[in-house]
């Protein structure tokens, strides 16, 4: 099987899409990203002709959907939106969702109409949520998944301590003023002397804060994990709000053996006892304080934490699951059945 798997940018969702790759080509299956903003879709289309097409509903060009009608054998699954009952609780001047726009519903509706695709479309939320937040989608006859993020194996397997890395708080990611309203309530009120914590923090763009560090190589990223004593977790303020949301960070953390303290999520549940949640800023700093002390409980619920990433959520889980979502469920099983051969012990 040949899959082709849209990406259209560097972001979290970028990293998920290649931990479907790395997997599915360890499978013995032919998957390759697309860079859809840089290449045409008749380049990508006609070059690799694939069986199986991962793309996004917010990407739909007329040049990929006349790709899409010339291949009636081809199975289509499409990222998207919001649209679902949950949308009319939403004040949208204060929470920055994505959701389905009108025209994407339209076009879905008519390509659904006139080839049967897509087969399905998802988002990175718990199955709980999606039934609220997708269910719509149902009227336009489109089943709505679940296709929560996960740990890539290949990259955030065998980490290392690094010295150079060592610090009580590690931290990687951005900053921008929506996600700033958390981190500002969060992380910086321990920023500020100094001395009181040892922090490192890496992103791809500058943080107003003295110890944001610049860019950490990705090959570094799982040592920074590992080195860090805490990584803390910190969300947007509609997944703190609503629960729905379920970040790329805390999967890649856990894999690669750190200890994750992160603010409360109600889908953060899925983690169970592998990490620990602050309920409230005050709270937050009480157990960085708590767990800097304790080393023993740090070691114990970070173990706790990998196995249960291990169990049920690396990007092999995830290309089993969509396989499932197609009705291929011996490649799906032959998925998890691979997956022990290349799984970093």
């Amino acid at each position: 099987m040949k899959i082709l798997i849209s990406s259209d940018g560097v972001h979290a969702h970028y990293f998920q899409r290649l931990s479907w790759v790395n997997a599915l080509n360890a499978c013995g299956l032919n998957a390759t990203l697309w860079d859809c903003k840089n290449v045409s879709a008749f380049d990508a289309f006609d070059s690799f002709e694939p069986d199986l097409f991962l793309g996004q509903s917010y990407n739909l060009t007329d040049s990929l959907l006349k790709c899409i009608y010339e291949r009636p054998h081809l199975k289509v699954a499409l990222r998207a939106g919001d649209w679902g009952d949950h949308e009319q609780t939403v004040d949208k001047t204060k929470y920055n969702i994505l959701y389905c726009s009108e025209t994407e519903k339209q076009i879905l509706k008519r390509l659904k109409e006139e080839t049967g695709k897509p087969d399905f479309v998802h988002i990175h939320y718990t199955d709980d949520s999606v039934k609220n937040t997708h269910n719509h989608f149902s009227k336009i006859g489109i089943d709505a998944k679940s296709l929560m993020m996960c740990a890539d194996t290949f990259s955030y397997g065998g980490s290392e301590f690094d010295e150079n890395l060592a610090c009580d708080i590690g931290f990687v990611g951005g900053y921008w003023p929506y996600k700033g309203l958390v981190i500002n309530d969060y992380l910086f009120p321990l920023l500020g002397n100094v001395g009181d914590y040892s922090v490192k923090i890496f992103g791809n763009q500058p943080w107003p804060a003295n110890q944001y560090c610049g860019l950490i190589a990705d090959n570094k990223v799982k040592d920074l994990f590992k080195s860090a004593k805490i990584c803390p977790n910190l969300s947007e303020p509609h997944a703190q709000a609503f629960g729905i949301d379920v970040n790329e960070r805390i999967f890649k953390v856990l894999y690669s053996g750190g200890f994750c303290v992160s603010d409360n999520v109600a889908s953060y549940n899925i983690f169970e006892d592998g990490i620990v949640l602050a309920y409230g800023p005050e709270d937050f700093k009480t157990k960085i304080d708590h767990y800097l002390q304790n080393p023993e409980e740090r070691t114990k619920i970070s173990q706790r934490g990998r196995e249960i990433v291990k169990e049920k959520h690396t990007g092999f889980d995830r290309a089993a699951e969509i396989m499932k979502y197609l009705g291929m469920n011996n490649l799906a099983d032959n998925i998890l059945i691979k997956k022990m051969e290349f799984i970093n012990e």
